[in-house]
């Protein structure tokens, strides 16, 4: 299993190592990420599967795993996500990892995350001070398919994005 910690790290329950400390202290990695990756380990052993990173806000916590990845995530009857619930104590969904680099990154970012609602676009708005930030569009009437409330998805899009992402019905 590839992830953001080395294979030692992975096997030990307490400490990390001088390499995996100074991601840690950098911001490069945060605590969830470390958590659920050593969860993962244990839950998964040593498959060939890559986790990138986990997100949280609010009860709500995204694990971005590498292309194709997501099935051995979630595993055979949801039990590998069901065993990851009871230990971090709230709700998680598993998508694929994107690089957001533009709209349509990003728009496969929201469809994935925001799954059964659907992404209608995404447009950049240009602030009139100089920057900008990325719309979602979702029709309205998808809104009550949401996984989350908006401004727990609009926080971790955010988050993945690393600029301000907001949700918009139309």
């Amino acid at each position: 299993m590839k992830a953001p910690i080395c294979e030692v790290c992975l096997k030990t329950d307490d400490i990390l190592c001088p390499a995996d400390e100074k991601k840690l202290q950098e911001g490069l990695i945060s605590e969830l990420d470390v958590k659920v990756a050593r969860l993962l380990y244990k839950l998964l052993g040593d498959v060939d599967m890559e986790f990138k990173k986990a997100v949280e806000a609010g009860d709500l916590i995204v694990i971005m795993v590498g292309e194709g990845d997501v099935p051995i995530t979630i595993g055979k009857g949801g039990k590998n996500i069901k065993a990851l619930m009871r230990e971090l104590g709230k709700r998680i969904r598993v998508i694929e990892a994107v690089e957001v680099e533009d709209t349509e990154d990003l728009k496969k970012l929201a469809t994935d995350l925001l799954y059964p609602a659907g992404v209608f676009g995404v447009n950049v708005v240009y602030k009139p001070g100089g920057g900008n930030y990325y719309k979602v569009l979702v029709l309205s009437r998808d809104r009550k398919k949401l996984p989350a409330q908006p401004d727990v998805l609009e926080s971790i899009m955010s988050q993945m994005a690393g600029t301000d992402v907001k949700i918009n019905f139309i």
